[in-house]
């Protein structure tokens, strides 16, 4: 019985990890058709007549993060299971491409964010509705993304996988969160959100807070009783 339960519940993990990833897609995939797209076939040039070319990087590596990131996860989790096995020799090589769009759509999420192209009203970083000042969210959460992304590759490099697999969540929730933030940043979002710079400090920082619950929960449950 005890060799059984193991394996269910590792099943059972794996399929809950498989539907948040589809979630995660599915929402991603709306809001790079809503976003992304535009940059990509050049419709939105004339909005970043300045910086349009730091615009596309940030539009690659955010694909790149999105997408290759949701792969990876999927796979390195469900590397015992099914067709999922097959795929695990591309692990490395798609967490090394995950990590390098990553590091390309943060970095220049967080230029964007803060230089002075993007300055409004006197106030550095991006301003929306009347002065709604949104920029510093955007580069913290771009910068939380570099240091979780660091600590996934540096655990990686010396071989702790269990706390590679742990940074490497929390940096795919935090490059989830850019979806949340940028939906929440449009115009008709502001207007019904009110407080649009609280909102999209939330975006990030109260998913990032419910992914770390679930990454402790087991640590600080109480040890089964001994026989």
């Amino acid at each position: 019985m005890d060799r059984v339960m193991p394996g269910v519940r590792r099943k059972s993990a794996v399929s809950m990890m498989g539907v948040l990833l589809i979630i995660a897609v599915l929402t991603g995939a709306l809001a790079w058709i809503l976003i992304a797209l535009p940059v990509a076939t050049f419709a939105a040039k004339a909005n970043h007549p300045a910086h349009f070319p730091i615009v596309y990087a940030h539009m690659v590596g955010g694909t790149l993060m999105l997408f290759l990131g949701a792969a990876n996860l999927y796979i390195g989790a469900a590397r015992h299971i099914g067709a999922a096995r097959r795929f695990f020799q591309w692990h490395r090589a798609a967490g090394y491409l995950y990590l390098g769009g990553g590091t390309l759509a943060a970095s220049s999420a967080i230029y964007l964010a803060m230089a002075p192209t993007h300055e409004r009203a006197g106030r550095i970083g991006l301003a929306l509705l009347d002065g709604t000042d949104i920029g510093w969210s955007l580069a913290a959460l771009g910068a939380a993304w570099l240091a979780a992304a660091a600590m996934a590759w540096r655990a990686a490099r010396n071989k702790k996988f269990e706390q590679h697999r742990a940074w490497m969540i929390r940096s795919y929730v935090l490059a989830w969160a850019f979806v949340l933030c940028r939906l929440l940043a449009t115009q008709p979002a502001m207007a019904a959100l009110g407080d649009g710079s609280a909102a999209v400090w939330l975006s990030w920082i109260v998913p990032f807070f419910v992914c770390e619950i679930g990454l402790q929960w087991n640590a600080g449950a109480s040890a089964p009783a001994r026989s």
